[in-house]
């Protein structure tokens, strides 16, 4: 096809993007993914894909070509607040991974490529076509582009998001992610770290080919002493939280703020997956777990709106529905969590009792790792042991 009508056109071809590409091309529709970007490309991320994200890409046949591209396992991650600090592990034989995202999506596109989805880059959307009330394609820079639903999997700025006019409200969790790759970080011993100082922290990780990821998060006046100068503030940062030996190897890229809730991510026509859906702090790997696993979500009450020749949001709401049962619990925790790292002296008390007590450990890891479900942190006998 050209640019004229289609089943669906996702935009952005990010984890979400592609897999909810791959899932509808499968099922039989004419679908186009749309990236501005020319791949492959690097994307500010923690580069981490919990147990759930593996097992996600396993349903999605993906793994198999993630895993050829050599990836860091990640068995569990050790959590720091000065010298305040505990490791939760994964169970025996359950593994997350750590790969760059650069190597990641642009497996996730071909994948989604070879499915049967039209993959056109290097190609803007900036409005959306609306007829009759309901949106019915999109605006790019070479004309407009028709479909019968439109998918906005085009992240934390999503363009979809912004001209549906589904944001709550503007974001409150003032954060700034500064992110590279270095060489140089030994003793990770398959496991990520999350190190606190004061309302900043950082996350390190390995992915594969001798590199680590590290992303620094800074917040409130931190955020003012980045300014322009991300790779000095990303270089010192690494000798003050004791990283001396690391050398960077890369642009530093930045991202953030990590606070934009949605009213909902279904209208006349339209579907968010995704970071566009709604977005808070990811922990762990989190974040692409969640857009694999809404991509799964999505694609059949997409198919079945097609099928059934009604793609208003009231057919689309069963996928909203979803979506608030299987992210919800975990974005409740993530509040929770971001309160003990905005406060160093919550977090270090948490990381001395989670010490003395190993199952705790597990417990927080396995849950933000998606391993158990939330409601696992309320058992008696782990409550019993925090309150002790």
């Amino acid at each position: 096809m050209s640019m004229g009508e289609w089943d669906v056109v996702v935009v952005g071809a990010g984890p979400a993007g592609s897999a909810t590409a791959a899932r509808l091309a499968r099922r039989g529709h004419a679908v186009l993914l749309l990236d501005r970007a020319a791949f492959p490309r690097r994307k500010p991320c923690g580069e981490c894909v919990n147990p759930a994200g593996v097992a996600a890409l396993r349903r999605l046949g993906a793994l198999d070509a993630v895993l050829a591209a050599g990836p860091a396992p990640l068995d569990g991650w050790r959590i720091a607040a000065d010298d305040h600090a505990f490791e939760g592990r994964f169970p025996k034989g359950v593994r997350g991974l750590g790969i760059a995202r650069d190597v990641l999506d642009t497996i996730l596109l071909e994948h989604a490529r070879d499915a049967g989805a039209e993959v056109r880059t290097g190609m803007k959307v900036r409005d959306l076509v609306r007829r009759s009330g309901h949106v019915a394609g999109v605006v790019t820079d070479a004309g407009e582009i028709h479909a019968r639903i439109v998918v906005g999997a085009d992240g934390l700025r999503s363009v979809v998001l912004r001209r549906l006019d589904l944001l709550r409200r503007g974001p409150r969790l003032r954060k700034l992610a500064l992110t590279a790759h270095v060489r140089g970080i030994a003793g990770l011993r398959g496991r990520g770290e999350l190190r606190a100082r004061g309302c900043g922290c950082l996350g390190v990780a390995e992915v594969g080919g001798g590199l680590a990821n590290v992303t620094v998060v800074a917040s409130g006046h931190e955020m003012h002493e980045v300014g322009g100068g991300r790779e000095a503030y990303f270089d010192a940062a690494l000798r003050s939280y004791g990283l001396r030996s690391a050398q960077r190897v890369d642009e530093v890229l930045a991202t953030g703020p990590f606070d934009w809730p949605v009213r909902r991510a279904v209208a006349d026509g339209a579907l968010l997956v995704g970071d566009a859906a709604g977005y808070f702090d990811p922990f762990t790997g989190q974040g692409i777990y969640r857009a694999l696993r809404g991509a799964e979500l999505a694609a059949p009450v997409i198919d079945h709106a097609l099928r059934s020749g009604d793609v208003s949001a009231a057919a689309l709401g069963s996928y909203e529905r979803a979506r608030r049962r299987a992210f919800g619990p975990g974005e409740r925790l993530q509040h929770v969590i971001e309160a003990f790292i905005a406060r160093p002296e919550l977090l270090r008390w948490a990381a001395d009792r989670f010490a003395r007590r190993p199952a705790l450990g597990n417990a927080i890891i396995r849950a933000t790792g998606d391993v158990n479900p939330i409601r696992s942190l309320l058992r008696p006998s782990l409550l019993a042991q925090l309150v002790a």
